[in-house]
């Protein structure tokens, strides 16, 4: 019947190990017979003094057949048929205890009749499928202060149900399904079961019905956010923009001058480009399904060109702000129609033409050209050879974030305020707004949150637009600047920590920590050559920083980032200039 009665000396503390294959497909959950005996003290449930037990922990652990090596598996829940009431936290008394690790609590029985067998139930956090060379194990903990109360007789079975069945002690459906038909209290028809058992039966088969569970938890989710959403808009006021009953009379206005109305226009669309439906309403939603339609010339075309552009440096039409008579003409027309239409034809998806593009033999061309093709094409109009331009300010400093591991990449939210030197602000605005840096996980965001007036861009953004005009590209220059923000900017000093804090966690040789931060910003190991400068930079810093502790300690303090305290600071340190010195890498900072 698979009981299991100790036997020999009885000792304060005694763990119990019960170790064996598994038949079952899965595991969800185990359950604990605790069972009294004659030859415990009093016929209870140990044979301690009084024949009450104290279980302090539980573990379940799986090995492979032979082997000591144990896995853990995260056990959720605990209840129990009885247990003794527990004053407080540190006493014993309810099965919960027996998931903390710590021997001052746990399931007793204390107090109950010792003679009444109990049992407890206990919930896996995620089904465990096991190997077939894999064996289950699970261990039972006897280490209260009190002494020898230890479990004598017990029964540890395990289902792979789910539901009530690991939620509650009270006899599975299936079991009690089980017990009626050994019985034939149904008279072998199912459809005579007791309404109650069928409900528990059902209910059984909805927790173990995985498309169910899956359905049931998308609606879940969904209900919760409608109900966030019910808050919300108590407390919020929108603004609503609705179409007027009757359009306001608009006039052109002569030179400007808004008392001098001129000839009386209109709501319309350049009939050059694409007619108006003639059943379409003139609306704003008229607007987007025009601008969207499969007729319409440009709405495509831009946009794949723009996704061609970020990629290529330069777009098929060279002009992005201007697809007219004044614009260049495509270098490659069949080809930009046939993104557009490949782009309208997936549902408008922007990521699915960004992999065409960039998994495409044409982008994944090496950007290495020899002097007679750069002299026949310098700007690389044929499109023989691959892209090479610097990156932009933005991804540079994301980039640099993500290698470094500190990139935030939550979305939306409040914008944020990067690093940037003191005092800018206050010069612009004579000391009448203070800029303060964001703290804690909100400096790492993307740029794309980074704080922003008309006036003034945030200092690491180089060849940015100007925000008083619409720009649809950017110069592109190699300011001096843009080298000392490399080398300076907080940002990316706090990234070159970070990341020299990581090659030390993650390998001992300094040949393998060097080669971790070179493969974490250029995506690649290192040449033995460049493996040799790394290695003969690395013990240049050391050197000096072993000298100069001071200077150490300056460059490995940060507001954000702090080293472990039990580091060497000058290692830190002189990985921390390696870490920056392949930041600046030609090949870090240029697309390629």
């Amino acid at each position: 019947d698979g009981v299991i009665q100790s036997s020999g000396p009885n000792p304060n503390h005694e763990d119990y190990r019960v170790i064996g294959p598994v038949k079952l497909a899965r595991v969800t959950g185990l359950k604990l017979e605790v069972i009294p005996h004659a030859s415990h003290t009093g016929g209870g449930l140990s044979r301690g003094k009084s024949g009450e037990f104290i279980l302090t922990d539980i573990k379940v652990q799986v090995r492979r057949t032979g082997s000591s090596q144990l896995r853990d598996i995260l056990v959720a829940s605990a209840v129990a048929d009885a247990s003794a009431e527990q004053k407080g936290a540190r006493e014993y008394g309810d099965i919960k205890g027996v998931l903390d690790d710590d021997p001052r609590n746990g399931w007793t029985t204390k107090g109950l009749d010792q003679k009444v067998p109990r049992t407890g139930v206990f919930a896996l956090a995620e089904p465990l499928l096991l190997e077939a060379d894999e064996e289950l194990v699970f261990e039972m903990r006897h280490r209260s202060t009190l002494g020898d109360a230890n479990i004598g007789r017990f029964r540890v079975s395990l289902t792979d149900q789910a539901g009530a069945t690991v939620r509650e002690v009270a006899v599975a459906p299936m079991e009690e399904l089980a017990a009626v038909v050994r019985s034939n209290q149904s008279g072998g028809d199912h459809f005579n079961l007791n309404p109650k058992l069928r409900a528990r039966l059902f209910e059984q088969f909805l927790a173990d019905h995985a498309p169910y569970q899956t359905a049931k938890a998308a609606l879940d989710r969904a209900s919760r956010q409608l109900t966030e959403v019910k808050a919300a808009a108590q407390k919020l006021n929108v603004m609503v923009l609705a179409e007027r009953k009757e359009p306001r009379t608009t006039h052109i206005l002569q030179r400007g001058v808004w008392d001098k109305p001129g000839d009386k226009v209109e709501r319309g669309v350049p009939a050059a480009i694409s007619a108006w439906p003639a059943d379409e309403a003139k609306t704003r939603l008229g607007l987007a399904r025009w601008l969207t339609s499969r007729d319409h010339p440009l709405t495509a075309r831009v946009t794949v060109n723009n996704l061609w552009a970020m990629l290529f440096g330069a777009g098929l039409v060279r002009t992005p702000e201007d697809f007219g008579l004044q614009g260049e003409r495509p270098t490659y027309p069949e080809l930009l129609d046939w993104l557009a239409v490949e782009f309208m034809e997936s549902g408008w998806d922007v990521k699915h033409v960004i992999e065409l593009i960039a998994t495409s033999a044409t982008y994944r061309q090496s950007s290495v050209a020899s002097p007679a093709l750069l002299a026949r094409d310098p700007d690389n109009r044929l499109l023989v050879r691959g892209s090479r331009f610097r990156l932009p300010a933005w991804m540079l400093r994301d980039s640099a974030l993500r290698s470094g591991g500190l990139l935030n990449p939550a979305l939306g939210g409040p914008p944020v305020k990067p690093y940037q030197p003191e005092g800018v602000w206050e010069e612009i605005f004579m000391g009448r707004f203070k800029y303060e840096p964001s703290e804690g996980a909100a400096q790492h965001r993307r740029s794309l949150y980074a704080f922003w007036r008309r006036s003034i861009a945030p200092t690491f953004l180089f060849d940015s637009a100007q925000r008083r005009v619409c720009e649809v590209r950017t110069p592109r220059t190699n300011t001096p600047l843009q080298a000392l923000t490399l080398l300076n900017d907080a940002t990316f000093l706090e990234s070159s920590r970070a990341l020299a804090a990581d090659a030390l966690r993650s390998a001992v040789k300094p040949e393998d920590r060097l080669a971790e931060i070179y493969r974490r910003i250029l995506s690649r190991g290192p040449s033995a050559s460049e493996a040799a400068v790394l290695k003969r930079e690395f013990d240049r810093a050391l050197t000096h920083y072993r000298a100069q502790t001071a200077d150490a300690g300056k460059l490995i303090s940060g507001a954000q980032v702090r080293p472990d305290p039990k580091a060497n600071p000058a290692e830190i340190a002189a990985y921390t200039v390696v870490a920056s010195l392949v930041f600046n890498l030609d090949e870090a900072i240029t697309h390629e």
